[in-house]
Order: structure tokens, then sequence, then C-alpha cells
């Protein structure tokens, strides 16, 4: 068998809502809702440019039941231009969208050997393509929470045929993510196929033992928020006679996220930290394109300039703000500013006599302390702070909350600010 192209994409999340950005007055929200619309759109453009001959998706197609029928009908029309070129599509579905999941459907176009775009929830389902040498085995997601062994039904390789496994899964061993469909690369292996096209896991990367097939997950192909950073896309992969693989990454994404992560520790001044972040938002934009960049910048470290900071974190974050649209060209949004630093310990004899005795500031850190090692700071700000979140508007409730208390991380963080600032001020004499 001669030289064939396989595009293996995940998680495409196709009209995510957008998550609290439109609370911004000055948030590019249009370009951003419209990214993974974009994001699709190139995917089916490469494939056909470079004359692809099976694209794959290994779940997550939409981002969950649809708010009316536009959202399938984009794919339909993206699913369409692909088959009429001749190229087949096998679509998997994942936790977000779920068979159990969608109340909504509609009529897809056919493979060009008459099959289902759509792999079948109640078994694997394997779809021998002989006139490309390539045998597929995927299976759907009948419920968002597939936690038992699915990769454990995966039949047997077909011989002489390149066997593709496409599987939304947690894999075994990959921290921060739901264990759906949990299975090891060495079970992967076992199974004796060729390539595995798996979904879920967002951050591009490859999970192979030496020697076995590739075990790989093609990230998504736009990233969602300031945690997806860096370049998203797909991968193409070419397989020769021998049904051997090589893999390029492909980026399709239309926005970018990254983040400007300093130790403020260097500075003494804020100018410093405008000219350092003019410098790498440049660098960015260069690797970005002509791509949106929606930046975020992290401060931390012991610093000077930390109780100024505090004080005027809102002029601080305008200056920010300001400085990526003079120097952004239009491709800059700074998403938000997060201020983790310290004060400079004064390491005079006299500071050193006050911060060993007990007092305000020692019962401060105690408890802050107490809260980070128990590990109940989110119960604990839950049963303080739902109170106050029921008095608010209702624009400000669910994905619009000022804050997640079902996020333990987001809890924390605000523990970590609400410190930061108390101390700054209650410390705001002592430079």
């Amino acid at each position: 068998m001669s030289h064939r192209r396989i595009l293996h994409a995940a998680d495409i999340h196709l009209d995510s809502p957008l998550q609290k950005l439109d609370a911004y007055e000055d948030a590019p929200v249009d370009e951003i809702r419209e990214a993974s619309r974009r994001a699709l759109e190139n995917m089916t453009q490469l494939a056909i440019d470079e004359q692809v001959d099976l694209v794959v998706i290994a779940g997550d197609l939409y981002d969950g039941d649809w708010p009316d029928q536009n959202t399938g009908l984009f794919f339909v029309k993206q699913a369409s231009r692909l088959v009429q070129e001749g190229i087949h599509v096998a679509v998997i579905r994942g936790n977000h969208d779920a068979a159990n999941k969608m109340t909504s459907n509609l009529p897809l176009p056919k493979n060009p050997d008459g099959s289902d775009i759509l792999l079948s929830e109640k078994k694997v389902d394997q779809r021998v393509l002989e006139d490309l040498g390539i045998v597929i085995h995927g299976r759907s997601y009948a419920k968002r929470a597939e936690t038992g062994d699915m990769a454990a039904e995966y039949p047997a390789p077909i011989g002489g045929m390149f066997n593709l496994g496409i599987l939304h899964t947690g894999l075994s061993g990959l921290d921060g993510h739901d264990p759906y469909a949990p299975c090891s690369p060495q079970q992967l292996a076992d199974k004796g196929y060729d390539y595995w096209a798996l979904g879920h896991i967002h951050l591009r990367g490859e999970h192979q033992i030496e020697g076995t097939a590739p075990v790989v997950f093609s990230g998504n192909i736009q990233g969602r928020h300031i945690r997806e950073s860096g370049p998203k896309g797909c991968l193409l992969v070419d397989l020769d006679a021998r049904n051997q693989t090589e893999r390029r990454f492909m980026p399709l994404d239309v926005v970018r996220f990254e983040t400007f992560d300093a130790n403020a520790s260097q500075w003494s001044h804020t100018d410093e930290l405008m000219d350092a972040y003019e410098a790498w938002m440049n660098d960015q934009l260069e690797q970005a394109e002509n791509r949106l960049l929606v930046t975020r910048v992290i401060l931390s470290g012991q610093s000077s300039l930390h109780h100024q900071w505090m004080r005027e974190q809102s002029n601080l974050e305008a200056s920010l703000r300001a400085t990526s649209v003079t120097h952004g060209h239009g491709q800059v949004w700074l998403e938000r500013l997060k201020i983790k630093t310290s004060a400079e310990v004064d390491h005079s004899p006299a500071e050193q006599h006050d911060t060993n005795q007990e007092g305000p500031l020692h019962s401060i850190l105690s408890v802050v302390e107490e809260l980070k090692s128990g590990g109940g700071d989110s119960d604990w700000m839950a049963s303080e702070i739902t109170p106050l979140l029921k008095k608010l508007p209702t624009e400000f409730s669910g994905d619009q909350a000022p804050i997640r208390l079902d996020n333990p991380e987001e809890c924390h963080e605000w523990i970590e600010a609400a410190t930061t600032e108390l101390l700054a001020r209650l410390q705001g004499g002592k430079r």
C-alpha cells in the first residue's frame, strides 16, 4: 500500500461558552466566541489542502447539548465539504457529547463508502477501508461518565492492515483529569494496533512505551481559556508502505492564550515591569503570527514594589492594558493581572524582634496556614460567602459568579489574594 495521510484531531468543543470573558467591557468577545468555529474551518481546509485520506475526531466534537440547531448545522457543513472531496471521516462521542447528553441530532452526510461518520456507542465499531488498507476501531460514549475499561473491549487487529484505535480516555497516570475510560499505555500497546488516536486530554503529547505503536493525544484545536496556552491544532499522520508513521503538528487556533509569569524581585520600578512585558509581548506576537493574543500577567516573588502594587492594582492593570493596546497592533488583549508577590523581608534587628512576637500579623498568618494545611479552605469560604453571593443580581450567578466555590484552586487563590492585601494594609508603613 502506498502513502496515506490521516488527520488526527480531538476536543473541538464546538461553540463552547465563554468563561467569564464577556464580563470585561473591552474583551474581544465576538472573536473568542467564534474561535472554535474558525478553528474547525481551518481543520477542514487543511485536510483538503493536504489531500488527507481520513479525518479522525477522537471525542468531544461538541461541548454539550446545543442551545439551538446552528451548532450542529455548522459541523454538517464542514463534514459535507470533507466527504465531497472524497475524504473519510470517523467521529466518536466523548464525555461532553455523550449519546445520553445530546437531545438534538441532525442527519450527517455519509462517508464516500456509504458508512456513517459517527461511530456507535453500543459496541466497538470496526470500519474497514479496503482502498486505504486501514481498519478503524472506535467506540463512542453512551453516557458522560464512562468509568469502565472501554479499551478491554477493543478487538484484535486485522492482519495486513493499518489498525487505528480511537479512544476518548483519561489514560492512567495523567493527573488533573477525570478518569474516564481509564487504561494504561501498556494495555494499549498489547492490543497490537499501529496507532492510537486519543482524545480528552487537551495537552498534546505522546505516551507510548518505547518500541511500541504511537499512543497520542492531539490536544484540542483551540484553547478555551488562559490555562490552555500555546499553539493548538491537530496532527497529520503519514503512513508509509510498511505502516510506519510520521507525525506533524499543524496549528489551527485563531486565538492564542499565553501567560507572562514573572519574578518581580528583579525590579525596583514599575517601568521595568512595563518594559519586560512589552518585550515578552512582542516575542509572543511574532510566534502567534496573525492570531489574537490573550495574555495574563502573574507577578510573584519578594518585591520592594509589593505594597504599592497592592494599593494600586487597578491602575497597574490599566497600564498593562494600555501597553497591550499601544504596542500590540490591535492583536493583544490583557485578560487579567494577578499579583502574588510578597513584601521584602526586613532583616534589621528591630524587625526580627517584631516578627518573633505574638501579635495580629502572626495570628493572621497562622489562620491562613491552618486553612491551607487542613484543605478546608473551600468549605470555610462556602459557608462564609454563599449568603453574600445570594444577594447579588442573577446576572452574577452560575458561570458569571465572581468566584466558583466548588473550585478549590480558585478559593485558594482568593485566600492568598486577601491575605496579601490585608498584610499590605497592615504593614503599609514598613518600606
